[in-house]
C-alpha cells in the first residue's frame, strides 16, 4: 500500500473512534497505519531533510483527514452566517491548522522516535553460565528495551504535541487521545493526576508496542527462531492494568458526608435563527417560554437550584426591563437559587458573556464573566493588528469582541448552614482543564456549573463530543458537575465521570441526563430534576494542584530528544565532509 493511503487509514481510524461513530476500541491502534507508514516504507535511508520533510506530509495528511471527519459539525456555521461555502472554509481551515500538530509528529516519529530493529541472530541456552553472558542477555532482551525506548518517545511527543495544541492559538483541547476513553470509567480515573492530556502518552505508548509486538512476531516465526521475553509487551500490560485497578478503587469510593442540592435543569432547545431574530415577537416567546416552563415546576415544587443554559434569553442583565423580568416573573422572592446564562454591558461599552447566580430578587446576583472566548465565535484574532488579516474576512459576520473576565472567584449557595462553591464554566471553558483546576477550593464543598449553548452546530455529533470532553473535569478535579445546555447534552456528572444513577435499583441504571428514553436522542426541548451530592470535604487532586506537569515533561523530554538527533546528525555529516 501507497504511504499516504496508509496514512489517511490512520486519519480515519481515529475520527471513528469519537462520536457519532463511537468505536473507542480503535484509539488503541489508529496509529498503526501512520507509523507503518513512516518507519517501514520508502526510503528509509535518506537525507535528514528528506526524512524530516517525509515525516512531516504522512503526519499532516493524517491530521488533516482526522480533524476535517472529526470537526466535520463545524460546517453548520456555514447556515449561521448564510453561505455554505463559509461552512466548507471552515472545515478545511481547522484540518489545515490542526493538522500541523500531526506534521510535527510525523517528523519525530520519523527520525528520533524511528524504530529500527536489529536482525534476529540464532541464540541457544548452553548451560547456566551462558544465561549471565552479556551478548546472550542482550540478544535476549535487546528487542524489548528498544520498543520501550522508541514507545516512550513516541508517547512523549504525542503528549507534549496534545499539550501544545491545548495553549497554542485558539487553545484548542478538544478529542485529545484520552476523550475516546470516557465511557471506560475504569480506564481514566488516572486522568486525577496526569490530566486528560497525559492518556495521549499512554495510549500511544501501548499503540507502539502493540504494532512492535506484531513485528517481533512475525520476525521471530518467519526466521524460525525461538520466541524471545517480549518485556515491552509486558509493560504496556502491567501499565493498562496498573491504571485499570487505580481506577476501579476511585469508582467504587463514595463521598463520606454530603451536602444535596435539589437541582432542576431546563433546556430549551432555542435555535441559532430563532435566539438572533430580528422578529419582537419571537424573542418575546423565548422569554415566555422560560417563565413559563421555570414557574410549572417551582410552583409545584421545592427546589434548592434552577439552571437554565448560556445566554439562555435575549436580554442584557443591567437593564431595568430584565431586572422587572427575573423579580415580576420569575424570583418572585422565592427560596431557590437560579443560574443562567446572559449578557452583560457596562458604560465603557464592554460587551461580557456571564454566569448570573441569584435568589429572590436581582440584587442578590453573583456573576462570573467568561474568560476563556472562543476565537471566531465571541472575538476576531488580531483586529486591532497593523494587518488585520482576519477582521478582514471574519469583520463582517462578527461585528464586535465580547470583553474576558479576570476573576476566578467561586459563586456560592447556601444550604443546611453550609457554604457550597459553584465553579462557573461557560461554554467551551469546560474543555479546558487548565482554566478550570483555577477554581478549586482546597477542602470546600464544591461542584462544577456549565451552560452552553451549542446550537451554533444544529443537530451534530458536536454535542456530545463536547459533552465527553467535559466529563472528564469531574475525574481531574474530582467535583461533580451540572451541565444545562441549550441544545443538549444537560445533565449531572460525579466525580468519577460517571452520568449513571448509582442509587437506581433498576437493572440498567438510569442516565441523569435529559434524553428521548425510547431513542436516547438529546436535542430535544426538556427538563430533569437530580439530586446533587457534593462531598463536604472534597480531595484536592494531584492534578489539582500540578496541572498538566505531566504532559510538559514529556514535551520537554521530546524535544529535547529531537534537538539531540538533530544536531548529532548534523555532527556526523559535518565530520564525513571533512574525512
Amino acid at each position: 500500500m501507497k504511504p499516504a493511503l496508509l496514512s489517511i487509514l490512520s486519519g480515519v481510524l481515529l475520527a471513528l473512534a469519537f462520536p457519532p461513530w463511537g468505536l473507542d476500541v480503535l484509539v488503541w491502534v489508529w496509529s498503526w497505519p501512520l507509523l507503518i507508514a513512516l518507519w517501514f516504507t520508502g526510503q528509509q535511508d535518506g537525507s535528514r531533510k528528506q526524512r524530516i520533510k517525509r515525516g512531516f506530509w504522512l503526519g499532516y495528511l493524517c491530521g488533516f483527514v482526522f480533524f476535517a471527519m472529526n470537526t466535520h459539525w463545524i460546517f453548520h456555521t456555514g447556515k449561521v452566517v448564510g453561505m455554505w461555502i463559509a461552512g466548507v472554509g471552515a472545515v478545511v481551515g481547522m484540518g489545515l491548522y490542526l493538522g500541523l500538530y500531526f506534521g510535527l509528529f510525523g517528523i519525530f516519529s520519523a527520525t528520533a522516535g524511528r524504530l529500527q530493529l536489529p536482525p534476529v541472530t540464532q541464540w541457544q541456552s548452553k548451560g547456566e553460565s551462558s544465561l549471565l553472558d552479556p551478548k546472550f542477555i542482550s540478544d535476549l532482551f535487546g528487542h524489548s528495551w528498544t520498543v520501550i525506548r522508541v514507545a516512550f518517545l513516541n508517547g512523549a511527543c504525542w503528549c507534549g504535541l496534545e499539550w501544545l495544541r491545548s495553549v497554542a492559538f485558539t487553545g484548542y483541547s478538544w478529542n485529545t487521545l484520552g476523550v475516546a476513553l470516557v465511557e471506560r470509567l475504569m480506564l481514566v480515573q488516572f486522568a486525577d493526576t496526569i490530566g486528560q492530556l497525559g492518556y495521549g502518552f499512554i495510549i500511544m505508548f501501548c499503540g507502539v508496542v502493540g504494532l512492535a509486538t506484531v513485528f517481533r512476531f512475525a520476525k521471530e516465526i518467519r526466521h524460525h527462531q525461538a520466541m524471545r521475553p517480549h518485556l515491552d509487551f509486558a509493560a504496556a500490560i502491567a501499565i493498562v492494568i496498573g491504571i485499570f485497578l487505580y481506577g476501579f478503587d476511585k469508582v467504587v469510593e463514595r463521598p463520606e458526608e454530603t451536602v444535596d442540592l435539589k437541582v432542576r435543569l431546563i433546556q430549551m432547545r432555542t435555535s441559532i435563527n430563532d435566539k438572533y431574530s430580528s422578529d419582537q415577537a419571537v424573542l418575546r416567546g423565548i422569554i415566555d417560554d422560560y417563565r413559563e416552563s421555570t414557574r410549572l415546576w417551582v410552583d409545584h415544587g421545592d427546589y434548592d437550584l434552577v439552571m437554565w443554559p448560556e445566554t439562555a434569553i435575549p436580554a442584557v442583565f443591567s437593564r431595568q426591563d430584565t431586572a422587572d423580568y427575573f423579580n415580576n416573573d420569575i424570583l418572585k422572592g422565592d427560596d431557590f437559587y437560579l443560574l443562567t446564562g446572559i449578557e452583560e454591558n457596562d458604560i465603557n461599552g464592554g460587551i461580557y458573556n456571564t454566569i448570573t447566580l441569584m435568589k429572590g430578587h436581582t440584587d442578590s446576583h453573583q456573576m462570573y464573566t467568561k474568560m476563556h472566548l472562543v476565537p471566531f465565535g465571541e472575538y476576531v484574532p488580531g483586529r486591532d493588528w497593523p494587518i488585520p488579516i482576519f477582521d478582514w474576512i471574519f469583520g463582517k459576520v462578527i461585528g464586535y469582541d465580547f470583553t474576558p473576565g479576570t476573576s476566578y472567584d467561586n459563586l456560592y449557595i447556601e444550604k443546611a448552614g453550609q457554604k457550597i462553591g459553584l465553579m462557573p464554566l461557560i461554554c467551551f471553558e469546560d474543555t479546558v482543564a487548565r482554566h478550570a483546576r483555577k477554581f478549586v477550593l482546597e477542602g470546600q464543598p464544591q461542584f462544577l456549573a456549565n451552560v452552553t449553548n451549542d446550537a451554533w452546530f444544529y443537530d451534530s455529533a458536536a454535542r456530545d463530543q463536547h459533552f465527553a470532553n467535559a466529563r472528564f473535569r469531574c475525574i481531574e478535579l474530582r467535583r461533580p458537575m451540572v451541565r444545562a445546555a441549550n441544545t443538549g447534552v444537560s445533565g449531572f456528572v460525579d466525580e468519577t465521570g460517571n452520568i449513571y444513577d448509582r442509587d437506581s435499583p433498576e437493572t440498567e441504571p438510569r442516565r441523569r441526563i435529559i434524553e428521548d428514553l425510547v431513542t436516547g436522542d438529546t436535542y430535544i426541548e426538556g427538563s430533569t430534576v437530580e439530586t446533587l451530592k457534593v462531598d463536604l470535604s472534597p480531595p484536592t487532586s494531584v492534578y489539582s494542584r500540578i496541572g498538566d506537569a505531566f504532559s510538559i515533561t514529556m514535551a520537554a523530554i521530546a524535544l529535547a530528544v529531537w534537538l539531540g538527533w538533530f544536531f548529532l546528525i548534523s555532527r556526523i555529516k559535518s565530520d564525513e565532509s571533512l574525512k
